[in-house]
C-alpha cells in the first residue's frame, strides 16, 4: 500500500466505478483505506462492491496489489460479520452443486430453466432470476477421458476444475484431443473446485482445507516435473497466485503445483505452434474473441488471439474490452447484477457492431454471461483449434 502515489489510474480504468456511484473505487477501498485499516478495524464496507476482476492491480504503474488488499479487507469483514449470507455459500460450492445435479442432468436443467423456480430463488435466496446458470453435464467428460484410446507418449496432467467435470466438458473434450494430436498422454488427477468463489467472497476458513486438498491431488503430477495444463484462466491464475497471497501457501508442494500450472493456450504456444500452425484446417468464420479479465494478471499476453490467428479462414476480431462484468460469482447477486450487466454493455455493444458467427473466450462465466446477454453461443478458444486440426466444423452452438 506505501507505493500508492494516488496517481488515479486504477479509478480510471475500474469498470465497477464506471457504472456505479456506490462503489468509490479502488483507489479508496484498496490502498487509501488500507492506511487505516492497519491502525485500527474500521466499519467501511466499500470492499462488498469490488468484482475482484483485477483490472486496477495489472495498470497500477507502481506495481500495487489493489485487488488483493481489496479481497483482504472483505474477508476481514466477513469473518466480523459471522459468514456469507446464504445465497454467496450455495454460489461458492460449484463442484458440490454440479455433483449433485449431475445425478439428474434432464431433471436438473428442468428445474433452473423454470422461469417460476429463478423468481422464487431471486425472491427467497438472493440470486437473481436472470443470472447465466450453466447447463447440467453431468460426469460427461470424466466418462469420456477414461474410454478414450490414448497415444503412449508423454504424460500430462490437465487440471479440469469443477466447470469441465459438471458444466461445461468440450473445452475439456478438445484439450485432450489437442494434446493427444501432439502425442501426449493426458491425466485428470483432479474434479475439484479450485475454492476462487470461496476467496473473492472471504469465506476464507472453508477455502482454505479445500485449497490444501487441491494441491495434495496435483502434486503427484508435479513430482516428476510433469506440466499442469489448465482451460480456466482463474483457476490457474487463483493455483499460480492466489493461494499464496490469500492463504499464505507459497512454500514447498504449493509453490511446486504454482511453478507448474499452465494455461492451455500458454502451453501450445510455448513449445507447439509451429506443429499447430502447419496442420490447421480451415475454418470459414467471423469471431469475436474476448479476452478474460483474469488474463491480465497472468502477464503472458494473449496466446489464445495469436493460436486463433494461425487458423485459415477464421476471421478474428479482439473485443478490445477489459471485463464483462460477471466477475465469477458478483454478477449472479441480486444488489450486483446491475452492476454486472452495466459494465457489460460495452462488450455486447462490441459484439453486436462485429456481427460475429460466435464469440470466444477462454473463462467459462464470462462465456456464460456472453451467451445469457447476447443469444450467441460462446466457446473457448481450444474448441476452434480443435475444430480446425480435425476438420469438424465449426463449434455446435448448442450451450444457445
Amino acid at each position: 500500500m506505501q507505493r500508492c502515489t494516488k496517481c488515479g489510474v486504477c479509478q480510471a480504468y475500474c469498470p465497477v466505478a464506471a457504472v456505479t456511484e456506490e462503489f468509490p473505487g479502488p483507489k479508496h477501498a484498496g490502498p487509501q483505506a488500507e492506511r487505516f485499516r492497519v491502525i485500527e478495524a474500521t466499519s467501511d464496507d466499500s470492499s462488498a462492491l469490488c468484482s475482484g476482476c483485477g483490472v486496477c492491480t495489472s495498470v497500477c504503474p507502481n506495481g500495487v496489489a489493489i485487488t488483493d488488499l481489496i479481497t483482504m479487507a472483505r474477508a476481514e469483514m466477513v469473518a466480523a460479520q459471522g459468514g456469507v449470507p446464504l445465497r454467496q455459500r450455495l454460489l461458492n460450492r460449484p463442484d458440490s452443486i454440479g455433483r449433485i445435479l449431475g445425478l439428474a442432468p434432464r431433471i436438473a436443467n428442468t428445474v433452473l430453466g423454470s422461469r417460476t423456480l429463478r423468481a422464487v430463488a431471486h425472491a427467497t435466496v438472493g440470486i437473481h432470476r436472470n443470472a447465466p446458470l450453466p447447463h447440467i453435464a453431468g460426469p460427461r467428460f470424466r466418462r469420456w477421458l477414461a474410454a478414450r484410446a490414448q497415444p503412449n507418449g508423454p504424460v500430462l496432467a490437465y487440471f479440469s476444475g469443477c466447470s469441465v467435470e459438471h458444466y461445461d466438458p468440450e473445452p475439456g473434450i478438445a484439450t485432450v484431443r489437442i494434446l493427444n494430436h501432439l502425442g501426449f498422454r493426458v491425466e485428470a488427477p483432479s474434479a475439484a473446485c479450485c475454492s476462487l468463489p470461496m476467496l473473492s467472497s472471504g469465506e476464507w476458513g472453508t477455502a482454505r482445507p479445500r485449497a490444501g486438498a487441491l494441491i495434495r491431488e496435483l502434486a503427484t503430477s508435479t513430482e516428476t516435473q510433469t506440466p499442469v495444463v489448465s482451460t480456466s484462466t482463474s483457476c490457474s491464475l487463483t493455483l499460480r497466485s492466489k493461494y499464496a497471497a490469500y492463504l499464505g501457501m507459497e512454500d514447498g508442494t504449493a509453490a511446486r503445483v504454482a511453478r507448474a500450472v499452465v494455461d492451455i493456450c500458454e502451453f501450445l504456444r510455448g513449445g507447439h505452434v509451429e506443429q499447430i500452425a502447419s496442420e490447421l484446417g480451415p475454418v470459414g468464420a467471423r469471431v469475436v474473441y474476448h479476452a478474460p479479465c483474469q488474463l491480465r494478471n497472468h502477464g503472458m499476453g494473449q496466446p489464445a488471439l495469436e493460436l486463433l490467428r494461425l487458423v485459415p479462414r477464421l476471421s478474428v476480431e479482439p473485443s478490445g474490452v477489459d471485463c464483462c462484468g460477471i466477475a465469477g460469482t458478483y454478477g449472479y447477486d441480486c444488489d450486483r447484477h446491475a452492476i454486472a450487466t452495466g459494465i457489460a454493455r460495452t462488450l455486447i455493444n462490441r459484439i453486436s457492431e462485429a456481427r460475429p458467427d460466435f464469440v470466444v473466450c477462454d473463462s467459462e462465466t464470462c462465456r456464460w454471461h456472453v451467451e445469457r446477454l447476447t443469444g450467441l453461443a460462446c466457446v473457448h478458444p481450444v474448441e476452434i483449434l480443435d475444430a480446425s486440426l480435425h476438420g469438424t466444423g465449426i463449434p455446435s452452438p448448442h450451450r444457445r
